[in-house]
């Protein structure tokens, strides 16, 4: 079975969203340019950081799902590494839910893990493509 199959979905379906955040978010900016750039509220900054983190995520995500099969990595290895990339989407998701609480430090947890998770996708990555002869 192709191993990054749902990266590639999951990284579409980000790329969908995130696209349709952006563009909320540049049709609603105008009223906070009038004011000047430092008077952004936290919480649209932060929505903003959603936004601007989904989209390479998305697209990390995209690449994963087709480079994977090309790794010389064991079966295992290969799911932990989808699924890694996969939760990694928990770190925007975090910035949203931040956003939308005014910038709450109550899901500053979620965005870490979302963080480490990429970190460690990453560095499985790193491993298969240092054994691959072909990468």
């Amino acid at each position: 079975m192709f191993a990054g199959r749902l990266n590639i979905i999951a990284g579409g379906i980000v790329i969908v969203l995130g696209g349709l955040g952006g563009f909320i978010l540049g049709f609603t900016m105008d009223p906070y340019f009038a004011k000047g750039f430092y008077a952004v509220p936290l919480g649209r900054v932060l929505l903003k950081a959603a936004h601007t983190h989904g989209m390479p995520f998305a697209l990390y995500n995209i690449i994963i799902g087709s480079l994977l099969d090309r790794l010389a990595l064991s079966a295992s290895w290969k799911k932990q590494c989808s699924i890694f990339t996969m939760v990694a989407f928990i770190m925007p998701i975090g910035l949203l839910l931040r956003g939308i609480t005014d910038g709450a430090m109550t899901f500053a947890p979620v965005v870490l893990i979302g963080a480490l998770c990429l970190f460690i996708s990453a560095l499985i990555v790193v491993k298969g493509a240092l054994a691959s002869k072909t990468v």
